[in-house]
């Protein structure tokens, strides 16, 4: 069982090679040999150094971030500390808790107080522009610097988001303009860190403070990384909205590409890298590390050109390197191939030349010991004999030709031909000379079907078997220039058509359209089918027919009423004509000939013919 498969996957194998001419399976299995080593070390070589490269990115990539993590953590814990200090000063736990009720002499002392004690909070911190503390309820506030809130503050973001915040904890607002209109609007983004003020001893609050803090502030962590050489650090908070970015113009917006925040959502580590593609087609290594003091994620997008930079140089020499081997086997592959078939060639046009009745040798003198030449030399021989030998007998048979011809129809026994035939083919089989006990076999078969029989109408089963005997003698002379394909349904072999009806048509589709091709070229015979009407189409891929010559046919072929007329008929269209004359003696109305054909592309020849529903016994002949 095991046998039988290999065997038949080994001659399926062969069959597909053989649609191909000696010449591409020859240069084929060369480039094979030569280049396919080549090619794998060169891929294995790309792997492992793309590899490589893309693991040591990503280590320094995570690197990266977690040093900014660590940078960014002391960050917001020095600015946390700095307004903690605030939150403890003893002006704000004892003085500014009881503002509300001080009239206006104690309110402007306490006011002198708390600025003088903010300034110098402020003083040494030039990444902070403003501090401001204020009671609840809209009843006392107090600033230096950028002042955040207006007036009546109780109704502002800054003042929601802090109080309800349900550990009372510090609170970081992206970027963003501060709430007050007018002169104290500057226009510059500010991040903002507020906590709720604490009585000390109550454990109650009783106001907040805030500091205004430049996102600036982390510009010194990232510049002293380097890392815009390999990629672009960003730090986001768990809205997606840019704390800082090396584009100021995304400071407190969100990122411009959502795709990414998405994806950078759907990743349940603290700290991970993935692949994204962005929109435009761009692909990045995305390292990633969530900050757990403030939520904040710091990302390092590493554009993937720059993983690859190591390799470049690995692949462009593997390229130039594959390039000349090519090129050196592709001479090599010229200079063989030519010595093998130049020969071949010449032999294959004097062959076509004897074809049409020319006796031209190919005058290749042998020359070492290359058996091409060898083999011509003996062809050579062998058309000069024969050229001779027609030479004579065309002498003796000239004068009063058509009596002979009459006279062998009239003496050569059928019998004696299929007997002859078939002891050629059986000679053929003994000395394994299978391509011409097969032509043998199907000449014998077509003469037999041509000349014996009385009946005109037969079953489409013997028609096409006549057509496929044809075919194959074609496919000997024409190798792999010609193929064929006949799709007729099972059903349909046994409906009445006439006899040698497609024959024509099928010589007609491989002299005229096949046979001036130079590329490989298919004949196909279908059948089905359509409106209770048998259709039978032959068609070519060939080289068409003319336009001019296809209106000439064309008109030749219509006719309304009557039988066409042949005898005007060019070269290639007597066929045709004779095919059509047939069918309207026949059938009359009851059948079609459509003929289409475009230059360049092929002829198809469509007989449209009634369904025979006579019962009479047929057979093949012989």
């Amino acid at each position: 069982m095991l046998r039988a498969l290999i065997r038949s996957f080994f001659q399926a194998q062969i069959r597909i090679l053989r649609r191909f001419t000696v010449k591409r399976r020859l240069f084929l299995t060369f480039l094979i040999i030569s280049v396919a080593p080549l090619a794998i070390v060169a891929t294995v070589s790309f792997y492992y150094s793309y590899r490589d490269a893309t693991q040591k990115i990503e280590t320094f990539s995570m690197q990266i971030i977690h040093q900014v993590e660590i940078n960014a953590d002391a960050v917001v814990s020095d600015y946390e500390t700095l307004l903690q200090t605030v939150v403890n000063e003893d002006v704000v736990q004892t003085d500014l808790k009881g503002a509300a009720e001080l009239d206006k002499l104690g309110q402007y002392r306490l006011d002198d107080e708390l600025k003088r004690m903010l300034n110098v909070k402020m003083m040494n911190n030039l990444a902070v522009t403003g501090i401001s503390v204020a009671l609840l309820d809209n009843q006392y506030s107090m600033f230096v610097g950028n002042r955040m809130v207006p007036p009546a503050y109780a109704g502002t973001r800054l003042y929601r988001e802090t109080l309800n915040r349900a550990d009372g904890g510090f609170t970081w607002l992206p970027p963003h303009l501060n709430e007050v209109a007018g002169f104290f609007q500057t226009g510059e983004k500010v991040l903002t860190l507020s906590v709720p003020i604490k009585d000390r001893w109550r454990g109650t609050n009783f106001g907040i403070a805030a500091l205004a803090v430049k996102p600036a502030a982390f510009h010194p962590i990232l510049s002293t990384l380097g890392a815009s050489e390999q990629g672009k650090v960003f730090i986001l908070d768990e809205n997606g909205v840019v704390i800082y970015s090396e584009e100021e113009g995304q400071w407190g917006e969100p990122l411009p590409d959502p795709k990414l925040t998405v994806a950078l959502s759907k990743q349940s580590a603290d700290n991970a890298h993935f692949d994204y593609r962005s929109d435009d087609g761009r692909k990045y290594l995305m390292s990633f590390t969530r900050m757990k003091s403030t939520g904040w994620t710091v990302v390092n997008q590493v554009p993937y050109p720059y993983l690859m930079h190591s390799t470049w140089r690995i692949l462009t020499f593997t390229i130039v390197t594959a390039a000349f081997f090519l090129l050196l086997s592709a001479y090599i592959a010229a200079l063989v191939f030519n010595s093998i078939f130049s020969g071949i060639y010449r032999l294959m046009r004097s062959m076509r030349s004897l074809e049409k009745g020319d006796f031209q040798l190919t005058n290749l003198e042998p020359t070492g010991k290359d058996e091409i030449q060898r083999l011509t030399s003996s062809y050579d021989r062998m058309v000069d004999r024969l050229n001779d030998v027609i030479n004579e007998l065309y002498r003796e048979k000239v004068v009063q030709q058509e009596m002979q011809i009459k006279a062998l129809k009239a003496q050569i026994n059928p019998h004696f031909l299929y007997n002859t035939l078939e002891t050629i083919s059986s000679l053929a089989k003994i000395h394994g000379v299978r391509d011409i006990s097969r032509m043998t076999a199907s000449l014998s078969h077509i003469f037999r079907y041509s000349i014996t029989g009385e009946e005109d109408i037969v079953p489409l089963r013997y028609e096409i078997r006549s057509v496929e005997h044809y075919l194959r003698i074609i496919q000997v002379r024409y190798g792999d220039r010609m193929t064929f394909r006949i799709d007729v349904p099972e059903p349909l072999l046994e409906r009445k058509v006439l006899k040698l009806i497609l024959q024509p048509l099928v010589e007609n589709a491989v002299q005229h359209g096949i046979e001036p091709k130079t590329e490989p070229g298919q004949v196909s015979v279908t059948a089905s089918l359509e409106d209770g009407k048998l259709r039978l189409t032959v068609a070519d891929d060939g080289v068409g027919i003319p336009t001019d010559r296809l209106m000439e046919l064309q008109w030749q072929l219509e006719s309304s009423g009557e039988a066409p007329r042949s005898s005007s008929a060019g070269s290639g269209g007597i066929g045709l004509l004779n095919v059509k004359e047939r069918l309207w003696l026949a059938y009359r109305e009851e059948a079609s000939f459509r003929l289409e054909s475009a230059e360049g592309k092929g002829t198809a020849i469509e007989l449209t013919l009634p369904v025979e529903n006579r019962n009479e016994t047929f057979s093949e002949g012989g």
